[in-house]
């Protein structure tokens, strides 16, 4: 019979806990974010903490937001009132110049791309990257349940196999062939129950660990397109007021149309930026000041939803800092044991019992421990420190700690420089320029007249 595995399982679960290379990130995947938002937080309150703990925390999380949704509120009363506090020139020798108008708006449109690039390429790709490990680790699990499954068949084999050896030998050997297989079986059976616990434990997580992979899919849906729509309103305001600008003749038609368009498209698209900015730094600033010690607190939140005895906070325990004990592993460990002796003894007599009995079920066993010490193995694999943590090390302290924060970050600076700098700049200025080309066009035509009727009189014509 093959030899078993069980002292390599066993080197397995003692291995030092994994550690792991670091990441190697992009330019603007700048980690200095994550200092800046812990830095506008305060230490995040253990699960257990008093109201007055939680209320003291979300203040100091809440003063910048609420900063920036104050200049929010103001800025779009700016962008209501701009077409009655920019100055009406009715007459102007030179044609004013849009220059100034579409360079705003271009340099608008090219930071408006540039945030969703950036965030993209951070933010939407760490959920991305998330939803990956959540369905690694939903493969991993079922495979370790179709594993255990597999050896609770193989065991039940096993032990059906061994108790038909008995009838099969001659009356006179029967009581000392049934003494040895009957320390066979209770080996076994040993084993079965080793296994029986290792099974109880892993059967669940599948449908956890899958309601998780779902319910972050769609969260990480609905956030993608939550972050990008206020980006995607600035760009349309700013497309808005670039044709406005390009397409005005007289200045008369365009500015009633920007003036319309103020309440209804850009001072909301102000209100909304501000809101959506706030609201994400605010997020920004609470995850950082979970992040900062995101091995405790998420143990704490753990054992607080769970119980600190539940079999889910031992196990969060132990793969998230190597402490602890492991039931699943030592279930493994057990019936490996287990195994080993049952496979030890069948290797002594299997032989001799084959040679005294009509019994033919050696290599029945043989096949079947064989199966078993390969999915103990497998599962011991599967289940090690080295293959779990680094799912809860790229989806939880990469991805969600630092990657989506530096996205996050990068998206709230271009939202407030787009929405509450430059769009309500680039109305103002857009405005000015529609009332100006307005008052010159007016001018002109007046000369025009003028000139006209001077013309008539035999008077000389106007200076235009």
């Amino acid at each position: 019979m093959a030899p078993l595995l069980s002292s390599g399982i066993a080197n397995a679960v003692l291995e030092p806990f994994p550690t792991l290379p670091p990441v190697v990130r992009r330019p603007w995947e700048a980690t200095w974010w994550v200092e800046v938002l812990q830095r506008l937080g305060k230490e995040f309150p253990s699960p257990d903490s008093r109201e007055e703990v939680w209320k003291s925390f979300f203040i100091r999380c809440s003063t910048v937001p609420a900063v920036i949704l104050g200049v929010g509120f103001f800025l779009a009363l700016f962008v209501l009132c701009s077409g009655c506090c920019c100055r009406r020139e009715n007459r102007r020798r030179r044609a004013p110049w849009c220059l100034p108008s579409f360079c705003l708006g271009l340099i608008s449109v090219v930071l408006v791309v540039a945030g969703a690039f950036i965030y993209w390429e951070t933010g939407s790709k760490a959920l991305g990257t998330a939803q990956i490990e959540l369905q690694r680790a939903f493969d991993n699990v079922t495979e370790a349940a179709t594993q255990g499954a597999k050896m609770k068949e193989v065991g039940d084999a096993m032990l059906k196999n061994l108790n038909g050896i008995p009838k099969t030998c001659p009356v006179i050997i029967q009581s000392r062939v049934k003494k040895e297989v009957k320390k066979i079986a209770h080996q076994v059976e040993i084993f079965n129950q080793a296994v029986d616990g290792f099974d109880d434990l892993i059967q669940p997580l599948p449908d956890k660990v899958k309601g998780v992979k779902d319910h972050a899919f769609e969260m990480a849906q609905l956030t993608a397109a939550g972050l990008l729509a206020p980006l995607t309103l600035v760009l349309l305001s700013c497309v808005t007021v670039i044709l406005a600008v390009s397409c005005s003749c007289t200045g008369h038609c365009a500015g009633c149309c920007l003036r319309s368009f103020g309440p209804l498209l850009m001072a909301p698209t102000v209100l909304v930026i501000a809101v959506a900015a706030a609201v994400q730094l605010e997020i920004g600033v609470v995850t950082s000041s979970f992040c900062a010690d995101v091995d405790s607190n998420s143990l704490a939140f753990i054992g607080k939803l769970t119980g600190y005895d539940s079999e889910e906070y031992q196990l969060s325990k132990y793969y998230i800092t190597g402490e602890g004990d492991n039931r699943l592993l030592i279930d493994l460990s057990n019936a490996s044991e287990q195994l080993s002796s049952a496979n030890a003894s069948i290797t002594a007599y299997g032989r001799e019992v084959e040679a005294l009995c009509s019994w033919r079920g050696l290599e029945e066993l043989e096949k079947g421990a064989a199966t078993a010490q390969a999915s103990l193995h497998f599962g011991n694999l599967l289940l090690s420190p080295q293959n779990v943590y680094p799912y809860y090390d790229r989806a939880v302290r990469q991805d969600l700690c630092q990657t989506t924060m530096i996205g996050l970050g990068w998206l709230v600076l271009f939202q407030v420089i787009v929405g509450l700098l430059l769009l309500p700049l680039l109305v103002c200025v857009a405005t000015r320029y529609l009332q100006a080309r307005r008052g010159w066009h007016q001018g002109q035509q007046e000369a025009l007249e003028l000139r006209g009727a001077r013309a008539m009189h035999g008077g000389p014509p106007p200076q235009v």
